[in-house]
């Protein structure tokens, strides 16, 4: 079994493996303190364990996971520590950003149209589509600044809260309901090129999924 083989959906095998990890991290299945074996994620995805072992590196410099030659990684549990550090990252990051939109207004449209995305997609119960719509919400705010460290420090900062709050929201049904009422507020703000009210939308979005997290670890 070839290591950098192009497989479907023109991923190489490192990547596979990587969006694999990462699709289980995120949902739930690796949970924290679970040993993950590379041999048997190999298998599963009928590779070797070299484009694993690859894909396993990057999650442990994303923080995910630690390895332990010749045992396997260790899925690390998100700690309270972490849940505030991020939160106080990315609210640095995203009240700039938002300020910078609502200056220009010119993202509010879009922003009001994704928002009732949002909504048609918890309504379906479409739990996944909904946190992906939830994180392109907030990244299409941080990336319209065109600084891509921005977006690179924002993608980092993301990580974490989505760990934990892809299954909060199916164990706290309200809270999704109250994060599409959050996005709605910032995105009316932005289209009504109100800084001011942009930022104090974002403040309170973040202060409440930091204690919404807090509450779900």
């Amino acid at each position: 079994m070839s290591s950098t083989r192009t497989g479907s959906g023109g991923l190489s095998a490192p990547e596979r493996a990587y969006a694999h990890i990462r699709e289980r991290l995120f949902d739930g299945t690796y949970a924290g303190g679970m040993m993950l074996s590379e041999g048997e994620i190999a298998e599963s995805l009928a590779m070797s364990r070299t484009p694993v072992h690859e894909a396993l590196l990057r999650c442990e410099f994303e923080g995910h996971v630690r390895l332990y030659p010749k045992r396997g990684a260790l899925v690390l549990p998100v700690s309270a520590k972490e849940i505030q550090e991020v939160l106080v990252t990315r609210g640095l990051i995203e009240v700039y950003a938002v300020e910078q939109a609502g200056a220009s207004g010119a993202l509010g449209p879009g922003l009001l149209e994704m928002v009732d995305a949002q909504a048609a997609l918890l309504a379906e119960g479409e739990d996944d589509k909904f946190s992906a719509a939830d994180d392109d919400f907030h990244r299409r705010i941080v990336v319209a600044t065109g600084n891509s460290l921005l977006s690179k420090a924002y993608a980092l900062a993301r990580d974490v809260p989505l760990r934990v709050g892809n299954s909060n929201l199916r164990n706290d049904p309200g809270r999704a309901e109250q994060v599409i009422a959050e996005h709605r507020a910032i995105a009316q703000a932005v289209a009504d090129r109100d800084p001011a009210a942009a930022r104090a939308a974002v403040e309170a979005h973040l202060d409440h999924a930091m204690q919404s997290l807090l509450r779900a670890i």
